[in-house]
């Protein structure tokens, strides 16, 4: 018993000479670990990381530390993913910020300046020139969870009234997809984002807008709760700031996005309707 008395206070010496060099070790392998970028699967995996790299090394030299591109098969498993918190970062549709901020893991920091809208798109040469002429026909769609396609029918609904029940809807797995059904003439109508229609503008793909949808809150950037909100702060404003510099310029316009802005999660209250 007295042994252990005698070298107790050695030991919390020991101890307390050893913590502060833990936290700093700890704090310098999170550092170095590299932050997972999260990315929603609208478009396919190769189209997403070949949008999204330009960003990547953006933020990556930002950042001071390294960021990876991850994206999920479908809508299903990166639902699971941003619940299950895989990411240290994501970015992801309107409808699934609410419910992803409510679980606790994230919050939300940034949206796209503009808002977001679905576009109905046709072949170049159609001959559906307004939506009054669209009657009976196959319309594309992404993913039947994807709120491009809720609002999308909502517009056509709006337009068509009781003649939008002729229509024939047939979902693909990706926007890319459901517009490269009207290029191949596999449909007459694709429903796609905003977002998507100007990147296949920027590439000069064979498709222009008839019509769309009312403007709701764009695509928004959560990050993971249990990070620094050191970190978090430095984030958000280096995508806010990506507006006031020409490599952050550059980047965006290679992305075909007009910037971003900080936002707060009230501003997806709107959004309740679209959850199921």
């Amino acid at each position: 018993m007295l042994v252990r008395l005698a070298y107790r206070p050695r030991l919390l010496v020991l101890i307390s000479a050893l913590f502060p060099l833990m936290f700093v070790t700890n704090s310098l392998a999170e550092k170095s670990k590299p932050l997972v970028f999260g990315l929603l699967p609208s478009e396919s995996a190769s189209s997403k990381f070949r949008r999204y790299t330009p960003l990547r090394i953006y933020l990556s030299e930002k950042l001071g530390r390294e960021v990876i591109l991850e994206t999920a098969r479908d809508f299903k498993t990166f639902i699971k993913r941003t619940a299950d918190r895989q990411y240290d970062f994501l970015e992801t549709a309107p409808h699934f910020i609410l419910p992803a901020v409510e679980k606790g893991n994230y919050q939300v920091i940034t949206t796209i300046n503009k808002p977001l809208t679905a576009q109905l798109v046709v072949r170049n040469d159609s001959k559906i020139k307004t939506t009054n002429d669209i009657n009976k026909l196959v319309i594309a769609t992404p993913s039947k969870k994807a709120i491009i396609t809720k609002i999308g029918k909502e517009a056509l609904k709006k337009a068509l009234g009781d003649q939008e029940a002729g229509l024939t809807y047939v979902e693909y797995a990706t926007h890319n997809a459901a517009y490269e059904a009207v290029v191949n003439n596999n449909a007459d109508v694709a429903v796609i984002s905003v977002n998507v229609y100007k990147k296949a503008q920027k590439y000069a793909v064979p498709i222009h807008s008839i019509g769309e949808s009312e403007a709701i809150p764009n695509m928004s950037v959560l990050v993971a709760t249990d990070l620094n909100s050191e970190f978090v702060s430095q984030l958000q404003q280096t995508l806010v700031d990506m507006k006031q510099n020409e490599t952050g310029q550059q980047v965006l316009r290679t992305m075909a996005y007009p910037g971003y802005r900080k936002t707060t999660i009230e501003e997806f209250e709107v959004l309740q309707k679209y959850r199921k």
